[in-house]
């Protein structure tokens, strides 16, 4: 009796029953293509963990995400909407409407815990996604620092910001495990599989020839470790698990290396997997279905009613009838909008309606995928008379299902954010104004299918400079800056082959030329003043750097500047620096570790303490934070206090040395023979660099 009370007055719209599901586990896997996956026929695939879900559950042969981006994509399966209701089109310029009801907040209105941590930069709080979570990680970016206290240079400065799946699951897991007695929602969303592909040992070994699928099979690991820690908490049988990739890849395909681009299956075909307690297992669904889909099916399976604007279905009745091949009449609808958006080219909305799929654009192309499920042949001139009928019907799917949220979606608090688009070269200054989409069919612009091979070729010098091939991105971006010489992205990217190769000198011309600095492209520019003032031309490099900030004012660069009067032992204009980086951005971890740790120097104990508390609340798992803190602490006498941090930083980083030396220093000034032995072993046995070996000698001696 009281049970049932307790259910009602909890959630009033969720009806009791031991049948039905009493949590929610919801994993996206970013740009994931279902054909990689072992379930989905990938013999050379190691998805363990994936192919037991979808084992134990259903699998869906053929289902089709609504865009080929992550965050429009992600709106979509929060809402249940298509882009032209919610209104989201692309990374950053967009952001979710908080008119718009998601997922975590019609679950949080009845009760549940809701709790969420994301992997990449495009998914970030402030793109709107994080509506209705009580706890949301989205602490993309930690810097860290070697043995010697040195910044260590990030690999991929061409790419979105990010961190690996087992850091997400560090983020998720504290969470899951406090609220694993009451009813949770939980989204976890891996990042891995994404442009550039570094998988870690062994991954990078077991795929060398194909490092993407060794990304997805090192994302399907870390799911492994989600889908245990349900069942030591009793709760794996009582939660409905979905798993979504939110777009595919190109891999080459229709001359597409990326995504985003164009509009064929090779980015829009998604694994779609759900693990529901009380259904049969081994279910393979044939028929097509959306990720617009994914809400109302949770929904349905959970008795909580779906709001009005949702424009996908529950696949429950789908499900029941697995074995149906292909569409059972149900219309699904897809676009591209970011060729116009970024480059100002043409763009793609598509229909799918039985065994057809249309695309329209300035090249219309219609495709018959039973037939033809590669979609090689284009039946626009054999057929005209089906084209000009699926025409007619998008048309109609447009003006049916069409919002009027895409000026509410407009991204206008973060104008930054649109020059770190332009800066990772996700946007070009020929790029259409994000409040010019209009849902009509448009015909006008370039194809895009006539110009992906630019947008693969700078991916090719991204790639290049990410694995130190200088050389070859000089030449390449040498032919991208020659045919579009305005745009910043290229021309960043040519100066850091430049310095990559050593040639400080036309980097630097090539910065001072002015036409690239202040247009959102910063990085790589301050990277050349940083090189000018440590080989001694202080005043040049001071003044670009100056002059980048005046066009362009950034917490970033100001961290630089910082960087730069450090070196110049200018501690007055250093501290200055990192106090107007924290100005500027409140959240920029290297500015407030700077300012804590020059605090610290000048002896304001009680400032430096504030700050260094203030930048581990916001990243608990910020190492050299917590090694600088712990030092200081050490420094005060606060021992415990002190050895506490430092042995945090250790657990989140076991080859951060220089902790590893700060944890050797506090045990024999403590005369703690033993354990100071046991540190400086681990040391001596994990060890490889003799600078650190020799200081933790030195240490030792003092014993």
């Amino acid at each position: 009796m009281r049970r049932w009370w307790l259910c009602l007055a909890a959630a009033p719209f969720l009806a009791c029953s031991s049948n039905r599901p009493q949590n929610v586990l919801f994993v996206t896997f970013d740009t994931t293509r279902a054909d990689f996956i072992g379930c989905y026929g990938k013999t050379s695939a190691r998805t363990p963990n994936l192919d037991r879900l979808a084992a134990e559950g259903t699998l869906f042969l053929d289902a089709m995400t609504t865009i080929p981006i992550t965050l429009p994509s992600h709106s979509t399966m929060f809402t249940g909407t298509y882009p032209i209701l919610h209104g989201v089109r692309d990374n950053t310029l967009f952001r979710l409407p908080e008119s718009r009801t998601t997922l975590a907040e019609i679950l949080k209105a009845r009760g549940y815990a809701t709790g969420g941590a994301v992997g990449g930069f495009p998914l970030v709080r402030n793109t709107g996604i994080a509506q209705g979570f009580d706890f949301f990680d989205d602490h993309i970016t930690i810097t860290a620092e070697d043995y010697r206290g040195d910044p260590v240079e990030r690999p991929r400065n061409f790419y979105y910001d990010e961190r690996p799946a087992p850091r997400v699951n560090d983020a998720i897991l504290p969470w899951l495990r406090e609220h694993a007695r009451q009813r949770f929602f939980a989204w976890v969303h891996y990042w891995d599989p994404h442009h550039p592909h570094i998988p870690p040992a062994p991954f990078n070994e077991l795929y060398a020839q194909d490092l993407y699928q060794g990304e997805i099979a090192f994302a399907d690991q870390s799911l492994g470790v989600l889908l245990d820690e349900l069942k030591a908490k009793g709760v794996y049988d009582r939660t409905l698990i979905v798993v979504s990739g939110d777009h595919g890849e190109g891999r080459g395909e229709h001359n597409e290396e990326t995504h985003s681009m164009l509009a064929y299956n090779s980015t829009l075909h998604v694994p779609l997997i759900m693990r529901i307690p009380g259904e049969p297992p081994g279910r393979r669904v044939a028929t097509r279905v959306g990720t617009v889909d994914i809400l109302p099916t949770v929904l349905d399976f959970l008795g909580v009613p779906a709001p009005g604007e949702v424009q996908g279905r529950s696949l429950r009745a789908a499900m029941r009838r697995a074995d149906a091949p292909g569409s059972d009449g149900t219309s699904y609808y897809a676009e591209t909008l970011s060729p116009r958006l970024s480059y100002g080219w043409g763009e793609q909305r598509v229909l799918f309606e039985g065994a057809e799929k249309y695309i329209y654009g300035p090249r219309q192309e219609l495709y018959d995928l039973v037939a033809d499920p590669r979609e090689l042949r284009n039946l626009v001139t054999e057929r005209p008379q089906d084209a000009a009928r699926m025409e007619r019907v998008l048309a109609s799917f447009l003006s049916r299902h069409a919002g009027k949220t895409t000026e509410e979606a407009v991204q206008q608090t973060d104008p930054s954010a649109r020059e770190r688009l332009a800066a990772l070269g996700y946007l070009s200054a020929e790029g259409a104004a994000p409040g010019s989409v209009q849902e009509k069919l448009r015909a006008d612009g370039v194809p895009p299918q006539d110009r992906v091979r630019d947008v693969n070729q700078w991916s090719v010098v991204k790639e290049a400079l990410n694995h130190g091939e200088y050389l070859t991105a000089k030449e390449l971006g040498k032919e991208l800056v020659a045919r579009d010489p305005d745009n910043a992205f290229y021309s960043g990217m040519l100066a850091t082959a430049y310095l990559g190769l050593g040639q400080l000198e036309p980097a630097a011309r090539l910065a001072e030329s002015g036409h690239a600095v202040g247009a959102g492209n910063e990085a790589p520019y301050l990277e050349v003043a940083r090189q000018l003032v440590a080989t001694g031309k202080q005043e040049r490099g001071l003044a670009l750097a100056q002059k980048i900030l005046a066009g362009h004012p950034s917490a970033l660069g100001q961290f630089a500047l910082g960087e730069m009067y450090k070196r110049l032992g200018d501690r007055d204009r250093k501290a200055a620096a990192y106090s107007e980086a924290v100005r500027l951005d409140a959240g920029f971890s290297p500015a407030r570790l700077g300012l804590a740790i020059d605090l610290a120097e000048r002896g304001e104990t009680k400032e430096a303490e504030r700050e260094f508390q203030t930048l581990l609340t916001a990243y608990p798992r910020h190492a050299s934070a917590h090694l600088n803190y712990g030092t200081l602490l050490l420094k005060e006498g606060r021992f415990e206090e002190g050895v506490t941090h430092v042995r945090r930083a250790i657990e989140i980083e076991p080859a951060y040395w220089r902790a590893h030396l700060a944890l050797l220093a506090a045990r024999v000034q403590q005369k703690q023979v033993a354990e100071a032995e046991k540190v400086f072993r681990t040391i001596q046995d994990g060890c490889r660099d003799p600078e650190v070996l020799d200081q933790a000698r030195d240490v030792m001696a003092r014993l």
